[in-house]
């Protein structure tokens, strides 16, 4: 079901044009990812180890083009042209792996898996099952017909537009997402589907390479943890059945595949197990690349390698646990460093808030921060939501196995349950299950591969099947629950997308594409703007220079946004930085107006970063109302507007 107040576009009809463009984004998906593994398997080949799965390699490369991509960014070459030449020595670089695999003895040791004494049948049903489910999500990515208006399209869609454009990831220091959540590492792999596809398939990078990485997690996993036909079966479609959050563009599906990347690392008993150095190293890169998907996601990598240490404390020595900390951090700094020296440049703060706030709002006082928070929500919506995890921590290394399948399951929990509660209280009890899924409900897939493995290795003890087909309901439970809860309806989405994607619908009709065309034709070209825009990445960022203000007054220059002061002091202070001119969509910026953001101000169960966030905008939007009483139209359509900041002309 999906609820009729979010609106539809209206889907035109299934073309063969259509369904060939569908096959080709499909394809693209694929040839992206297979020249992410390439990369991955020429690692690992450099690091002695030359037979690899494709799995490892594939969760390996992602860490490699990611850094790839940062320095590309440092270059400012970040253009069509060299991005289909890194593919295409990735796409080499696997033809090479590949031919090399088949000149080497097999390295990996995995294990037998058990005797498998049911039926044959059952393991059919739930390879049925986990096809049909793939192909369902597969597809659904393609198009998506629902965006946040008012997280999507005004800077988590504009972004990667903005980068193919300007060729780097550009500075926008009135950008608050930019300075909070977004290193880089998911703009310029979305630059990567952009770089072939239109706007509308951008979600693929995360969607659709993600679920095929997820997908060969799956059955890597299986034979690493020993498992049978069936429970390999009923593995993979368990993790298909359970579909992530996506309640925008942020990324959610390629970090819960590379999560469960790092557990497949560190649950290795083979090449890499012989090679404590390399699965060190591999786990920084791995979380280094996460966070870099996302900022809030490093703190579950960190301290799932954190917690490998101390594992490995336990079974080597300090000595041991203290290298693998270096090693994993350095790896961590390694994937970041690029992305975290033009954050610097861009944001002035190299993550934020951790090692500087930057030119966020916080830094200039007038307003509380995110983390500013009340301890009754906090003890509301971050300890209660993640309570079960230490319950399933607990309960895996209690009935677990004591080996390495096991303790890494158990980090990925504990890691799960840590990190969420840090990055609970950080933000002051906001979105607790959006900073975090991506880490938790691959934490709770692991439990069935875990109890299945313990009722393996006692097969005369039928107590231990309980566990498993616990865990089991569990899963699907929760997979019910995330995938028709009211507050993303996927089930409903994944039909109703994969529909559109085998249509050529666009996620903005032809008149507001001409409107903001004929918007941007009014500002001379070497003007400088300060948009806050509904449809920013309808915007040619190549023709000015554009700073996006996303949440206005979220982020700005020194001295800060002249907040709770008149329009004529923002204009002031705008024309001091060289912006001349201020591009509004008015007719959009009215639905915040004085009542409902005094509501949401003084909601009680509102953290405190909705409550700033909500008085930044109302203030910076009477700001806008009371220039567009004093300074020149460029343009104006009754919807949208352009200022002429140096030009004073009464209305």
């Amino acid at each position: 079901m999906i609820p009729s107040s979010i609106p539809m576009p209206p889907l035109p009809p299934v073309t063969l044009l259509s369904l060939a463009h569908f096959a080709g984004a499909i394809l693209w998906s694929v040839l992206i990812l297979a020249s992410i593994a390439g990369f991955g398997s020429l690692l690992l080949r450099l690091a002695g180890v030359r037979r690899n799965a494709l799995a490892l390699a594939a969760t390996v490369g992602v860490s490699v083009i990611v850094l790839l991509g940062g320095v590309l960014n440092l270059r400012g070459l970040i253009a069509a042209p060299v991005l289909f030449g890194v593919l295409a020595l990735g796409l080499v670089a696997g033809v090479i792996g590949l031919l090399d695999r088949r000149r080497t003895a097999a390295a990996e040791e995995i294990e037998t898996p058990s005797p498998d004494t049911r039926p044959a049948w059952i393991a059919m049903a739930l390879l049925v099952v986990f096809a049909a489910m793939f192909a369902l999500r597969l597809g659904s990515s393609v198009h998506t017909l629902y965006y946040q208006m008012s997280d999507d399209y005004n800077f988590y869609l504009a972004s990667p537009v903005k980068m193919l454009e300007t060729h780097h990831f550009a500075p926008d220091p009135f950008s608050e997402r930019r300075i909070m959540s977004s290193m880089g590492g998911n703009t310029f792999l979305e630059v990567l589907v952009l770089a072939a596809l239109p706007v509308e398939d951008v979600q693929m990078a995360d969607r659709a390479v993600g679920l095929l990485l997820l997908a060969l997690l799956a059955f890597r996993l299986a034979p690493q943890f020993g498992l049978t036909r069936t429970q390999t079966a009923a593995l993979a479609a368990l993790f298909l059945l359970m579909p992530q959050l996506q309640f925008n563009l942020t990324f959610v599906i390629l970090p819960s595949a590379l999560f469960l990347g790092m557990v497949s690392i560190a649950a290795d008993t083979g090449a890499l197990a012989k090679r404590p150095w390399l699965q060190a190293l591999l786990l920084g890169l791995t979380a280094g690349a996460i966070g870099t998907l996302k900022s809030t996601y490093i703190v579950h990598g960190v301290v799932f390698f954190a917690v490998f240490a101390l594992f490995e404390l336990r079974r080597r020595g300090l000595r041991a646990a203290v290298l693998t900390l270096a090693l994993a951090g350095a790896g961590c700094v390694l994937v970041m460093a690029p992305w975290m020296l033009a954050n610097h440049q861009a944001s002035a703060t190299w993550f934020y808030p951790t090692l500087g706030q930057g030119y966020h709002y916080s830094r200039y006082r007038l307003y509380p921060p995110p983390g500013n928070y009340d301890l009754r929500i906090v003890l509301r919506k971050v300890l209660p939501f993640n309570a079960p995890m230490v319950v399933i921590a607990v309960a895996i290394w209690i009935w677990g196995r004591r080996d390495a399948q096991s303790r890494s399951a158990v980090t990925l929990a504990v890691a799960a349950a840590v990190a969420s509660i840090l990055v609970g209280v950080a933000t002051g009890g906001d979105s607790v299950r959006r900073y975090n899924y991506p880490c938790i409900l691959p934490a709770i897939l692991l439990t069935y591969a875990v109890f299945a493995r313990r009722a393996n290795a006692t097969p005369n003890d039928r107590r231990w099947r309980l566990p498993e087909y616990a865990s089991a309901a569990l899963i699907a439970l929760v997979s019910i629950y995330v995938g028709l809860n009211t507050f993303t309806y996927e089930y409903g989405w994944y039909l109703r997308s994969f529909h559109g994607s085998l249509t050529d619908v666009r996620i903005t009709p032809a008149p507001v594409r001409a409107e903001y065309a004929a918007l941007q034709a009014s500002i001379p070209r070497d003007g400088v703007v300060l948009e806050t825009l509904a449809y920013a990445f309808l915007l040619d960022y190549s023709r000015q220079r554009i700073y996006m203000a996303d949440v206005p007054g979220g982020a700005s220059l020194p001295p800060g946004w002249p907040a709770r002061r008149t329009g004529e002091e923002l204009a002031n202070y705008l024309l001091s930085n060289n912006i001349r001119y201020l591009a509004y969509s008015y007719h959009d910026g009215v639905e915040l107006t004085d009542a409902a953001a005094r509501y949401t101000m003084h909601d009680p169960h509102a953290t405190q970063w909705i409550h700033s966030e909500n008085e930044l905008q109302l203030d910076a939007h009477h700001q806008y109302e009371e220039l567009a009483q004093t300074r020149r139209h460029l343009f104006d359509d009754g919807k949208l507007f352009v200022l002429d900041l140096a030009r004073v002309e009464a209305h």
